[in-house]
């Protein structure tokens, strides 16, 4: 809770705890719980293509311990923005439980899901490219991030009907104008001022592409 949002004294409820940087967390929020999510997402859907549920694709180490990385580069850079909020190892002990509770039969929580809607996902001030611009203004690193977002690329889950998202619809039509032109149209990237970034994205969407089930 925002502590600035209230006025005379903040009610003792259980759970409730006021800050004062309330962007910090809605930032954790974002940067590392969304992020990670996606990424199972992605990552889990491009590798095991049949699977339906998250805990489903957690079970392989290879998706699990990649997340895991991808959501410990953001904890470094959050970390760098907001020394004052939290500590690294509040954020490493955020990132185990959250992959924790990803890991939930009982949510039974979908890839389709939570991976839906990628151009939102992908836009421009969204969970991918907003740590990337914050680990870029930092001169940070930022390879795992692009790594996991260059999977949403290949996201092909439906819903327990088979169909896509209206998003998703569009967002493979998008495709239809080449990678490059759905860098600029969806991500955001300016081909001269992100011109390092998109051949990176590139590299890891090629390699991909060479693996694609």
């Amino acid at each position: 809770m925002d502590k600035n949002g209230f006025k005379g004294d903040i009610p003792e409820v259980k759970g409730l705890s006021p800050k004062e940087n309330i962007k910090a967390w809605v930032d954790r929020k974002a940067f590392i719980h969304n992020l990670g999510h996606a990424t199972v997402a992605y990552v889990g859907s491009f590798r095991h293509p049949q699977a339906t549920f998250i805990y489903e694709v957690l079970e392989d180490p290879k998706v699990h311990d990649f997340a895991k990385a991808v959501m410990l580069q953001a904890a470094q850079v959050l970390k760098a923005v907001y020394p004052n909020d939290y500590s690294l190892e509040d954020l490493e002990a955020h990132v185990e439980d959250l992959l924790f509770r990803f890991q939930n039969k009982a949510l039974r929580d979908t890839i389709f899901r939570v991976g839906q809607d990628v151009p939102r996902k992908l836009g421009p001030d969204d969970r991918f490219i907003g740590i990337i611009r914050l680990a870029i203004s930092l001169q940070m690193q930022c390879d795992k991030f692009l790594e996991a977002m260059s999977y949403a690329f290949f996201f092909r889950a439906t819903d327990e009907n088979g169909f896509k998202s209206k998003p998703d619809e569009w967002f493979d039509q998008t495709l239809t104008n080449g990678i490059p032109y759905t860098f600029e149209h969806v991500c955001g990237f300016d081909p001269v001022k992100d011109k390092k970034l998109i051949e990176e994205l590139m590299g890891y969407y090629q390699n991909l592409k060479s693996y694609e089930i």
